[in-house]
């Protein structure tokens, strides 16, 4: 009988080079963020960052290394992220090294979780009604990178304005902030009723009326109010589902409503899980909710 023995010894930098060289084995270096460019030998380094927040520390040394790997300027990508294109297959160790040192891991690509995107929320908008970096921090420290079917894609928005696109992700989070008329506080200055870009609220002969069904939850009708009559009736999180773009683009589906922070993460792990063990091959979030139906998924998913 003919036993094969396999070598425990972890190949070098340079041993692994050369079997990418040789083997054309790209997935190598993918999972250190390395994207294979049209050039040959050629690859776009991409960067781990979550909801657009840079320190200058970071910008320094992505600068440095795109002078030094690459041709001297870095892409951003269309979900914040970094990528320093043109680096050479010598140089990835090298680069590679260069970003582990200052804390900078590679971006996700394949069949992960994504890094999530987030607008600045209520830290620095005037609109901004939820904690968009908070809450972006948590789910990126839990789930980037994690293994799943196919894809998923995680956005957090400050307000329905929707900057980050939510309803165009496998997962989204959106500030909301639900007004109550009070009417013995109006003055009839008719502030409220120009700040409302959904014509949710008409004055007509002395009287103030709201159209909930055109309202859209975003807070402007309170901002602008000097006397008190919009007040915040409750405010908290729209959770969208199923969203993707691409080929076969879909919008995603309001799943619920809830003024509980714990909630999105239940909810976030729930999704996950559920998409984990229901997808078929290739199939996004969205694709599940088709085949299933979007009441079977939320009865599965509360």
């Amino acid at each position: 009988m003919n036993f094969i023995t396999l070598s425990s010894k972890i190949p070098t930098g340079k041993e692994v080079t050369q079997m990418v060289k040789t083997n054309s084995n790209k997935d190598l270096l993918k999972e250190k963020g390395f994207l294979s460019q049209r050039q040959d030998d050629f690859f776009s380094m991409r960067l781990h960052a979550a909801g657009g927040n840079l320190t200058s520390d970071y910008l320094r040394a992505v600068a440095d290394a795109a002078d030094r790997y690459g041709k001297g300027y870095v892409h951003v990508t269309s979900r914040q992220g970094i990528e320093i294109p043109f680096v050479h297959l010598d140089n990835t160790e090298a680069a590679r090294n260069d970003m582990d040192s200052n804390d900078i891991g590679p971006g996700a690509s394949g069949k992960k979780i994504r890094a999530v995107v987030a607008c600045q929320g209520d830290r620095v908008c005037k609109r901004g009604l939820i904690d968009c970096q908070g809450i972006c921090e948590e789910i990126d420290e839990l789930y980037f990178a994690e293994p799943v079917p196919y894809k998923f894609k995680i956005a957090v928005t400050g307000c329905p304005a929707s900057c980050l696109k939510v309803q165009e992700n496998d997962f989204g989070i959106m500030g909301f902030c639900e007004p109550v008329f009070v009417e013995e506080n109006c003055v009839m200055c008719r502030a409220c009723e120009k700040a409302c870009g959904s014509s949710a609220i008409t004055i007509e002969n002395g009287s103030l009326y709201q159209d909930m069904d055109k309202c859209v939850s975003c807070g402007s009708c309170i901002r602008v109010c000097r006397k008190d009559s919009m007040q915040n009736q409750q405010q908290g999180y729209t959770i969208f589902v199923g969203g993707k773009v691409g080929k076969k683009p879909r919008m995603g589906d309001m799943l619920l409503r809830t003024t509980d922070r714990s909630v999105i993460f239940d909810v976030l792990e729930k999704s996950v899980n559920y998409y984990r063990e229901t997808a078929l091959e290739g199939e996004r979030l969205g694709d599940v909710i088709d085949r299933v139906g979007l009441d079977e998924f939320r009865e599965t998913i509360k």
